[in-house]
């Protein structure tokens, strides 16, 4: 079995006279400073002016540029987008390393597929939450602490995981615990999980309901809107993803484990699966993505045109707004530039 690292596995004192950089203030930033901070961490904020700036501030940062953060630094947290990434490496970061600076990303992308080249002379990490940025910060608050894949991708001061785990505990993942990983599983892992196509199976229950007769305030209510969803998930966390089932009634039970497996092709399933993996082991996902930046992401905005203009999307506008969720007279999703 993986090796799981929780408190009692990481030294917090290996930051002690260090200071933290936390650059990038958004989704994972804010949290990890605050949860740094938290813990006695010297921690500055480089972020660039933006929405996240203006947050930095109210949460009493004295800001700094991405640049003067990073080079006042000993560890430098890589929190920005991924797509911004190689140019903020590049641009600020690069220029203020200094021998023995350690590089934590939370996600391996840049790393693994060599879009960021750390300099030979620094330590380079990676501390991934399993937590959207807010889940970091409640969990910490809460005791409970969240989990995390962690790795180190190079080692030159000989202490690179040492310094990983006094990362991990500083943010609190190490309170329930840290899973020692490598960059390319948990790029695999990310990226295998961001190719699935739930939501369009969603939005095909929804017509295959709709086209039955059933109205769709009921049907989304039932799919997904309720919140009820949330509620099983969080069965799947803490029971096991089919224990959970034995908290529904026996017809759940039935529908869900027998009668839908006449639907259901594993095999067919396994194929499309490993199709989804190899694309990503081979470069094939990264080129094709890669062609899509440098188009700047016409593809992407024209799907979001397609998937606006279904019906699912004013009619999920239109219960939302009835249940105050959004303001009335708001345009829906996608039409404010029409």
């Amino acid at each position: 079995m993986s090796k799981f690292y929780f408190d009692d596995d990481a030294d917090l004192s290996l930051l002690d006279g260090k200071t933290v950089a936390i650059l990038g203030y958004g989704n994972q930033g804010r949290s990890q400073a605050l949860n740094m901070k938290d813990m006695g961490v010297n921690v500055v904020v480089g972020n660039i002016e933006d929405e996240y700036a203006d947050s930095a501030r109210e949460d009493g940062w004295d800001l700094m540029t991405i640049e003067d953060a990073a080079a006042a630094a000993d560890v430098l947290m890589m929190l920005t987008s991924d797509d911004s990434q190689p140019e903020v490496y590049e641009n600020w970061v690069k220029k203020s390393l200094k021998p023995g600076d350690v590089m934590n990303f939370a996600h391996a992308f840049n790393i693994h597929y060599e879009e960021i080249v750390a300099e030979p002379t620094t330590d380079v990490v990676m501390v991934a939450p399993r937590m959207l940025g807010e889940g970091v910060r409640a969990t910490f608050l809460e005791g409970r602490g969240f989990p995390s894949l962690i790795a180190v991708a190079q080692d030159v001061s000989g202490k690179a995981m040492d310094m990983c785990l006094a990362i991990s505990k500083a943010i609190g993942t190490t309170k329930m615990g840290a899973l020692e990983s490598n960059f390319e599983e948990e790029v695999l892992i990310d990226l295998f999980e961001e190719h699935q196509p739930g939501l369009y199976a969603l939005r095909a229950m929804y017509t295959a309901l709709v086209e039955a007769g059933c109205s769709p305030e009921a049907v989304m209510l039932d799919l997904y809107a309720s919140g009820e969803g949330v509620k099983f998930a969080e069965y799947g966390r803490d029971l096991g993803a089919f224990e959970r089932m034995k908290r529904t009634s026996n017809t759940a039970q039935f529908g869900h484990l027998v009668w839908s497996k006449q639907y259901f092709d594993e095999e067919k399933t396994l194929e499309g699966m490993r199709a989804m993996l190899a694309n990503i082991k081979d470069g094939s996902f990264i080129e094709a993505l890669k062609a899509e930046r440098s188009k700047n992401s016409k593809a992407i905005d024209e799907i979001w045109k397609d998937n606006n203009a279904h019906e699912l999307i004013e009619k999920e506008h239109e219960l939302y707004q009835l249940l105050g969720r959004r303001p009335k007279g708001a345009p829906a999703p996608g039409k404010a530039d029409d």
